[in-house]
């Protein structure tokens, strides 16, 4: 009887001592092998969804597992496992592009432009490298690597009715081409012939012109000589006149003796500045022609023959040249 009550005793101490029971777990309900890992643990790290390389709460979400916001870290069986650098890759050839961390699991992404080019208008350029559409813009890297630069020096503005073109101030800009006679605009500036005789054959010369640009006038001059028992019958046409185009042509007698009259036989009579002439106007496309019969005062009807060409309608071209031919008839 006294060694049962003994026995009762030292298995009583044993329990309250946190040894285990007959089903192998201590009697504190912890287990055998002496973890601590609580009811409900999976993986013995946090239950709260922390950063760091702790556990998290649902398969696939975003996590923190090394406080780098370059990387893209993912829930895995529990656990926030680091993931692969983020791209930061623009797709431009010609930028070095890198990835900034801003916090656990934010990012900047910065994108420079590599040295010797630029990157204008969403295209990459080389050092030197003129804007196909405006030929005074370059990619000059020591300016601007993200901007087009002002060029400098010879350029081709596009336009074949120009020569010399050079840029200024980041403009292609030319001389306006035109013909070998200009500046012949106004009757005093009026580019001359050499002289003619009544007795000489039609045509004395020929020339040809352009009417460019917009307000071009063409004005020419030669001197008629009336010879001994000569006629003179100062003429003009203008042939290859530009399709489309409307030419006039005006002739004018400047008698070297006070003017009487004239009488045109080819065109119809004007006055104009203090002279009289006459003029062809046949319309768009056509020759046209003019021919004079004038007395000047005394026996000599020598003069000086101005002749006038206008475009009245239609576009100016550089690079249509009309043929006018001049001289006595």
């Amino acid at each position: 009887m006294r060694s049962e009550l003994w026995l009762s005793l030292v298995l009583l101490a044993a329990c309250a001592e946190g040894g285990t029971s007959e089903d192998g777990m201590r009697a504190d309900g912890g287990p055998v092998d002496g973890s601590t890992e609580d009811a409900g643990r999976v993986d013995g790290g946090r239950t709260d969804g922390g950063g760091g390389t702790g556990s998290c709460a649902r398969e696939g979400d975003p996590c923190d597992a090394d406080g780098d916001g370059c990387t893209e870290d993912i829930c895995r069986g529990g656990i926030c496992v680091g993931g692969a650098e983020r791209s930061c890759d623009d797709g431009v050839a010609c930028t070095d592009d890198s990835c900034r961390s801003t916090g656990a699991t934010t990012f900047e992404c910065s994108h420079v432009v590599a040295a010797g080019q630029c990157l204008t208008e969403g295209v990459c350029r080389d050092d030197g490298e003129r804007d196909p559409a405006e030929s005074c813009r370059v990619c000059d890297t020591a300016l601007s690597q993200t901007l087009w630069s002002a060029a400098v020096g010879a350029c081709d503005d596009g336009d074949a009715c120009t020569v010399d073109d050079v840029c200024s101030d980041g403009v292609c800009a030319g001389q306006v081409r035109q013909d070998t006679y200009e500046d012949n605009d106004t009757r005093a500036q009026a580019a001359g012939f050499p002289n003619v005789s009544d007795g000489d054959s039609y045509p004395a010369g020929s020339a040809q012109a352009t009417l460019y640009p917009d307000d071009d006038v063409d004005w020419f001059v030669f001197n008629d000589s009336d010879d001994f028992l000569g006629s003179i019958y100062p003429t003009a046409d203008i042939t290859g006149v530009p399709s489309g185009s409307d030419f006039d042509l005006c002739v004018f007698v400047d008698c070297e003796s006070s003017f009487l009259d004239l009488t045109c036989t080819a065109g119809s009579r004007t006055s104009r500045g203090g002279l009289t002439g006459c003029c062809s106007r046949n319309g768009a496309g056509a020759d046209e022609n003019v021919r004079i019969d004038h007395e000047c005062s005394g026996t000599d009807d020598s003069a000086d023959i101005y002749i006038e060409v206008t475009r009245v309608a239609g576009p100016a071209t550089c690079d249509a040249p009309y043929t006018l031919q001049y001289g006595d008839s």
